[in-house]
């Protein structure tokens, strides 16, 4: 029986998912305090396993349980936060050592099947990746709970105790804090358009939310003529038209796919315009290199002479992406310079007036911008 710091561990979530998703079954449990029990999950790992990666199990088992124990009988937010922290940098290091293949068949079901995985799931933050309520990872609402967005308070209000100090960690990371100065990066685009191109056309490509538009003083002061917002998922869109009535009269909402876009269906000149900006944030992070290149190319075709194209990235080499991977279940298409430059392989040099690489002040997500001749 596994023994655990008193009342540290306090709750678990299941999830009924696929076999790779799912949060096992109980086969047992264990006190960790006076008033809580923890459900210990059956061994996770199949029955043909290999030396190695048989001891990668026990290497997942053996680092969670030092984990915990070294917490000792802590309690309170501090030391909430401090088993989050530490969870992340133990999975990181288990990441590394595991390679690419045992990490993905092999550590990701044990770290889901031991009690400090479920855990995790107090955290709003982590469980809204896990749980997808919209169908798809990386959702707006998500990104609410990143951007720690008044229309998160309830969901973040209704964890426990536990699950705020957590999220307080999780919300704090490299990661979070790069997709809160996205946001920042992209309402300066729309002003910077505003003020280079008076009665400015801006398309945002995956809108989600359209947070950036909040803070945009160009939209606040009427200085944006359109703003044509374009997501795949119905309940983002309708958000964004309810707050256009009172952000601005310029945002327009429209359900567009990334594959309407690519297949030049219902996104043409004649049908939508072309703009002076266009940007697509959160997306690429999705998708492979030939449709990334694909992308970038009808959208780059949307530009008027001037306009520039904006898209970013998420690097490789976070702190965080073992965390995401196996407790978040949320996996992202992480590159390079070199990788996010090659976006543009399919335009011609004819038609280029200038690009433009640069990371945020973190050095988590990099970006592309491209102006049309």
């Amino acid at each position: 029986m596994r023994r655990y710091p008193a009342r540290l561990l306090r709750s678990r979530h299941a999830r009924a998912a696929t076999s790779v998703r799912i949060w096992p079954k109980p086969s047992d449990s264990v006190e960790v305090g006076r008033n809580f029990t923890l459900p210990v999950s059956a061994d996770p790992s199949p029955p043909l396993l290999s030396g190695a990666q048989r001891q990668c199990v026990d290497d997942v088992a053996a680092r969670l349980d030092a984990v915990a124990a070294d917490l000792g009988a802590a309690d309170g937010p501090e030391a909430h936060a401090r088993l989050a922290d530490r969870t992340i940098e133990v999975l990181r290091g288990l990441r590394d050592e595991a390679g690419p293949a045992d990490w993905a068949a092999v550590a990701v079901p044990a770290v889901r099947a031991h009690p400090l995985g479920a855990l995790m799931q107090a955290c709003p933050l982590t469980r809204h990746a896990f749980a997808r309520p919209r169908g798809y990872p990386g959702d707006a609402g998500l990104l609410d709970l990143i951007y720690r967005h008044p229309d998160a308070d309830a969901a973040v209000a209704a964890a426990s105790a536990a699950g705020r100090a957590a999220y307080a960690v999780t919300a704090g990371t490299a990661p979070c804090a790069a997709v809160r100065e996205r946001r920042r990066i992209l309402a300066g685009a729309i002003d910077r358009a505003a003020v280079e191109r008076p009665g400015a056309a801006v398309l945002a490509v995956a809108c989600g939310h359209l947070r950036e538009a909040e803070i945009s003083a160009a939209l606040r002061e009427g200085r944006i003529a359109r703003l044509l917002a374009t997501d795949q998922d119905r309940a983002s869109l309708a958000l964004v038209a309810g707050r256009a009535r009172d952000l601005s009269p310029a945002i327009a909402a429209r359900r567009l796919s990334v594959r309407d876009f690519i297949a030049a269906r219902a996104t043409t000149e004649a049908e939508i315009g072309r703009f002076d900006l266009v940007y697509a944030a959160g997306l690429y992070d999705y998708l492979d290199d030939r449709i990334a290149a694909r992308l970038t190319r009808r959208l780059f075709g949307l530009l008027r002479p001037g306009g520039r194209l904006l898209v970013g990235n998420f690097l490789t080499g976070l702190r965080e992406e073992a965390y995401m991977d196996a407790v978040m279940d949320w996996q992202l298409l992480y590159r390079g310079e070199a990788q996010i430059r090659a976006f543009a392989a399919e335009i011609s040099e004819v038609d280029l007036a200038g690009q433009r690489y640069f990371a945020d002040s973190g050095g988590c997500v990099g970006y592309l911008e491209l102006e049309r001749a």
